[in-house]
């Protein structure tokens, strides 16, 4: 019954998400960090229903990234930023299963290439070159 209750509350806040589109970006940076810490937080009664619910979220991502990818990349790099916190926070303290791991290192590993792809060209890149006449 849990995971019903947990899929409709992924649900509803997809159709939210949906309905607020590209306007409401903070919305998407707190729903990052809320679906972060339920899932640190979550405790499953058995492996089927974990997997389901990682399944849930993997697909509820690549629905956001297809629909509305500025949001998807917001959502991302607050997931990104929370599970970092989390796994200092932690300090090999926590025990988490194989499902959690996973899913945590594409995290972990996410870069937004536009964010980084701005931070090079902020900058004024001078080179020396000769002066031809």
């Amino acid at each position: 019954m849990r995971l019903k209750a947990q899929l409709a509350v992924l649900f509803t806040l997809a159709l939210v998400a949906t309905a607020s589109a590209q306007d409401n970006l903070p919305f998407y940076e707190e729903l990052a960090r809320k679906d972060a810490h339920r899932e640190q937080s979550s405790i499953f009664s058995n492996l089927e229903d974990e997997k389901d619910f990682w399944y849930d979220q993997v697909r509820y991502e690549k629905e956001l990234k297809k629909q509305q990818s500025t949001a998807y990349k917001v959502y991302m790099e607050a997931k990104r930023v929370a599970y970092s916190k989390h796994a200092e926070e932690c300090n090999n303290s926590c025990t988490h299963s194989d499902y959690y791991y996973q899913q945590a290192s594409f995290y972990f590993t996410y870069k937004n290439t536009e964010i980084f792809a701005q931070e090079a060209t902020d900058g004024i890149v001078q080179v020396a070159s000769p002066r031809i006449f």
